[in-house]
């Protein structure tokens, strides 16, 4: 049997092997607001990534969840903007973050 340390890490890890739709993380009662925010990152990591490869024409034709997940990061109060850049994770977990004026 899986325990929750453990399948938080194995859903941020590869999230669409344990969920459809990003609104199922948001609603997954076992895990904290951090490990659902942290899967949603992952996740959107990962479409940012395929939206990549499919403007270079390099994808396989799977649908983009980019603002399924954005809107879920958004019901648990956090969120980027799409098209934003800087707002988006790098492969790193980083964010680019804005000076304050």
């Amino acid at each position: 049997m899986i325990n929750a340390v453990s399948f938080a890490a194995e859903a941020k890890a590869n999230p669409t092997r344990y969920y459809r739709r990003p609104g199922e993380v948001v609603r997954d009662r076992r895990l904290n607001r951090e490990e659902k925010l942290a899967i949603l990152e992952a996740w959107e990591l990962e479409a940012r990534e395929l939206s990549v490869a499919s403007e270079e024409n390099m994808s396989g034709g799977e649908p983009s969840l980019l603002q399924d997940v954005v809107d879920a990061r958004l019901q648990l109060g956090e969120g980027t903007d799409p098209v934003d850049p800087s707002g988006a994770p790098t492969k790193h977990g980083v964010r680019k973050v804005k000076p304050r004026d």
